[in-house]
């Protein structure tokens, strides 16, 4: 199964699987990356907008092609993109980069590209967080990180531009 056919079967029980491990992940890389106000803030695998409801009041854009979208919060400082990432594009810059237990749900070949372009959103002095489910086996490591680490099953990194 597709994963954005997965997220959009679960869609209505998200939530009660998911939103205490995610929101301990979240809140551990939030401690890191120290958001500054006036930061603008990209969220690809944005889900149901955890990461925004702990950051109100920031310019984010969230990036979320399954049904998931639907649950993101209503702000006026958040604005909702439905694409993949691999169809998703901007000209616009950003300070923090979120992208929280979504690479695994890639097929293989598009992981790294994924974080490549990621690195392309990146205004000077930027912070870009990752994590991956560790049984993923995903390993960010030879892409430079300036910090690693675990959080609720995940594996962060943590990169500056």
């Amino acid at each position: 199964m597709d994963s954005v056919d997965y997220y959009n079967a679960i869609a209505g029980s998200y939530n009660s699987l998911y939103y205490s491990e995610q929101g301990q992940k979240i809140d551990k890389i939030i401690d890191i990356v120290k958001p500054r106000d006036g930061e603008t803030v990209l969220d690809i695998g944005a889900g149901t907008g955890i990461l925004e409801g702990k950051l109100k009041g920031f310019s984010i854009l969230a990036v979320e092609p399954s049904d998931l979208a639907d649950s993101i919060g209503k702000d006026s400082n958040v604005t909702v993109d439905r694409r993949r990432i691999g169809d998703f594009g901007t000209d616009r810059k950003f300070d923090l980069i979120f992208c929280i237990t979504v690479l695994q749900d890639l097929p293989e070949e598009e992981r790294r590209a994924a974080v490549e372009k990621m690195f392309s959103y990146a205004n000077p002095g930027s912070r870009i967080a990752v994590s991956v489910l560790e049984v993923s086996g995903i390993d960010l490591s030879d892409m430079s990180p300036d910090a690693t680490g675990e959080a609720a099953n995940d594996r962060y990194y943590i990169f500056r531009r």
